[in-house]
């Protein structure tokens, strides 16, 4: 099987650059599904839920930029 994704280009340019980046975006997610793992499977240090969703967006724009992954600009 052969599958092809076209895209008019520079109409199209974000679409495009979406697309051969969508592996790079996976492993953010999956990666910050390992994170959230270990914290619920071997405990945290937060004391509030303030605390911990801090911790969390912390944690989820480290590895955006660790993968350059960029999610309000994706030049």
């Amino acid at each position: 099987m052969i599958a092809k994704l076209e895209f008019n280009i520079p109409e199209e340019k974000d679409e495009f650059k979406m697309a051969i980046r969508g592996f790079d975006y996976w492993v953010v997610l999956w990666d910050l599904s390992q994170w959230l793992r270990g914290k619920l499977k071997y405990d945290h240090e937060y004391k509030t839920a303030d605390e911990a969703l801090e911790a969390v967006q912390t944690e989820l724009y480290n590895l955006i930029d660790e993968h350059s992954c960029p999610i309000d600009d994706i030049s």
